[in-house]
């Protein structure tokens, strides 16, 4: 089971991934009239950046690789820098900003999402050859940074208001749950524990197993939340 999950990462992951943007783009009706369906919409972008991510492989296949095989493209790291670590962390921060109701919680995450760009762009500038060939740890970290810290601010809000008595009825307050536990897995797992897994391969494994298996959880409980709950304007 193990070596197939090693062996088959990318394919077990995009199909649970699948899974959770076609179930939203079915029930979209549902949530039409809530923020919701732009959470739909970023699943969806999710699954195709990571069809495309697999350009590489698709080339192989096609027997096209030759196309970029001696381009700075032949590696997917470039994509997935802006695709995910760059680009989730803008959704997050535009997302919670329009559930946040203290203007001074939504300036702060704007004012955090503009240093971590600045700072994610000034590190691809000055060590660009890198951009292609591998990812930044400090992008990493500042990604799940900025999400944890939309996360937080939503839980404070909640709790600070009166939807502490009904925050089950809240699709967000799952949302945001699932979300927590996926950082709470992968954050001291898999860049601290596993932070020697580019030269050591008993780490590389465990790393993407414990990513592969947040993935399964998240997106899948992402899948459960959507079906479930009622839609709420």
């Amino acid at each position: 089971m193990k070596d197939f999950l090693i062996n088959n990462y990318k394919f077990v992951n995009l199909v649970v991934v699948f899974i959770a943007a076609i179930t939203g783009l079915i029930l979209i009706k549902k949530y039409k009239d809530t923020s919701v369906r732009f959470f739909i919409y970023f699943l969806v972008y999710v699954f195709f950046a990571q069809v495309f991510g697999l350009y590489a492989r698709i080339l192989n296949y096609l027997d096209l690789y030759y196309l970029i095989e001696n381009t700075v493209i032949k590696f997917n790291f470039w994509w997935h820098t802006i695709t995910w670590y760059l680009g989730s962390a803008i959704f997050f921060v535009w997302y919670y900003r329009k559930l946040l109701k203290n203007k001074f919680l939504k300036n702060i995450l704007q004012y955090a999402l503009v240093l971590f760009l600045a700072i994610s762009i000034g590190g691809i500038v000055i060590n660009f050859q890198h951009f292609f060939v591998g990812t930044f740890k400090s992008i990493r970290i500042g990604n799940m940074s900025i999400i944890m810290l939309c996360v937080s601010f939503y839980f404070y809000q909640i709790l600070h208001s009166e939807k502490v008595l009904d925050f089950y009825k809240d699709i967000h307050f799952y949302i945001s749950t699932i979300v927590l536990i996926w950082l709470l897995v992968t954050i001291p797992l898999v860049h601290f524990i596993c932070g020697n897994a580019a030269i050591d391969p008993n780490q590389a494994e465990l790393k993407w197993l414990i990513m592969l298996y947040a993935n399964i959880f998240m997106y899948l409980s992402f899948t459960a939340v959507l079906i479930v709950s009622k839609s709420k304007k």
